[in-house]
Parts: structure tokens; C-alpha cells; sequence
């Protein structure tokens, strides 16, 4: 199977075909990302995603990166998304400080095979916008190293620094969700923020 960077190569010198493998290869993992995040117009923002990559392809200097540059325009389309919502105050959105919850917006549904995860997705859906993009980003769809610097808009050594601010004030989230729960779905989910926490501390270089 090619590889992104083969794929990308050949997009950039007019093959439709590969760029349309690479569309392919990454429209569930967009789609995705936005499904945890926004309320309506999904679709839309899907295709603004690639969209900007098509009008950008050629500014793209590494190749093999290709993952990390697709959701950078994805991670821009929420936020130009979430300040959209707000109409002219536009300036009291920042995704530093203010969560999808605070933006207003309301996924739809949260997918999760149980309850545990449900609650650790309502949980991200609290923190603030860029710490939920970046945990999800490192957690649900596996990005690493340079792809994650480029997707975050980061220099490389201040990843695992939001990733590690992101995990902390997700426990402090989670815990206040599940005060209320079975002692044994506040232990299930804790477990399963362990496991998070774990495997950054793995992943450590």
C-alpha cells in the first residue's frame, strides 16, 4: 500500500486518482473529529477540510506529514466554526480557554460502547477547545511526533506539555461528573483515564 507521502507526491503532480485515495483514506477519521464537537453541518466542514488542503497542496513541504496538515485545516475550521456561532462577538471566543459546552454547541449524540466512555466524552466536550482537539487527536486517532506539532500548530517540545495540562484538567472534569454515579462506574472510568495517563507516560521519549 502506498504510503501518504507516495500519495501525496503523486497528487501534487496531478494524479486525481491518489489525491482521491488519500480523501478516502482519511474522510472517517474528519469526520470523526468533527462528530465529537459540533451540533450541525458536519458534512460541510468535512469538505471545507479537504478543501483547503486542495488549495494548499502545493505550500505543503513535507509530504510525509500529510495527516498533521489535513486536521491543522480541520482544527482551523472548528475555530472559525465555534466563532461563526457567536456573530458579531466574535473576539470573546478563545479556544484556549472556551470548551465546545461554553460555546454552545451540542454534538448530537455521543457514540460510546459504555458508559464509562460515555462520560469521558462529555468530560472533553468541557475542557477547553484546543486541549479537547489535542487529546483526541493523540487518543482516538493516534497522531504522533511531527504530524501532532503540525496539527496543533505547535512547536514540537510543547506537546506532551498540553497533552499532559489537557489529562489533568480531564480528571477534574470527569470527577465531577461521575459524583453522582455508581461507585463502579466512577471506578470504570477513572480506570479508563489511568489507562490515557499510562500510555502517555509509555510513550515518554
Amino acid at each position: 500500500m502506498a504510503s501518504d507521502g507516495e500519495l501525496f507526491l503523486a497528487w501534487q503532480t496531478g494524479d486525481r486518482r491518489a489525491g482521491g485515495e488519500l480523501v478516502d483514506r482519511y474522510v472517517e477519521a474528519v469526520r470523526r473529529f468533527f462528530h465529537t464537537k459540533v451540533d450541525a453541518g458536519i458534512e460541510d466542514l468535512v469538505q471545507q477540510t479537504f478543501l483547503v488542503c486542495i488549495e494548499r497542496r502545493d505550500q505543503i513541504r513535507d509530504p510525509d506529514a500529510f495527516r498533521g496538515y489535513l486536521f491543522a485545516a480541520a482544527r482551523s475550521k472548528l475555530y472559525d466554526h465555534i466563532r461563526s456561532r457567536q456573530g458579531k462577538d466574535r473576539t470573546a471566543i478563545d479556544p484556549a480557554t472556551t470548551s465546545i459546552a461554553d460555546a454552545g454547541l451540542s454534538p448530537g449524540s455521543v457514540l460510546a460502547a459504555r458508559d464509562e466512555q460515555r462520560l469521558l466524552l462529555l468530560a472533553l466536550q468541557q475542557l477547553p477547545a484546543e486541549l479537547q482537539v489535542a487529546l483526541e487527536l493523540y487518543y482516538f486517532e493516534r497522531v504522533r511526533g511531527r504530524d501532532l506539532a503540525i496539527a496543533l500548530g505547535l512547536p514540537d517540545g510543547t506537546v506532551r506539555s498540553r497533552l499532559r495540562r489537557g489529562l489533568e484538567q480531564l480528571r477534574e472534569r470527569l470527577d465531577a461528573l461521575t459524583r453522582s454515579e455508581s461507585p463502579g462506574l466512577r471506578t470504570a472510568s477513572q480506570e479508563h483515564l489511568r489507562a490515557w495517563e499510562q500510555g502517555l507516560e509509555r510513550d515518554e521519549p
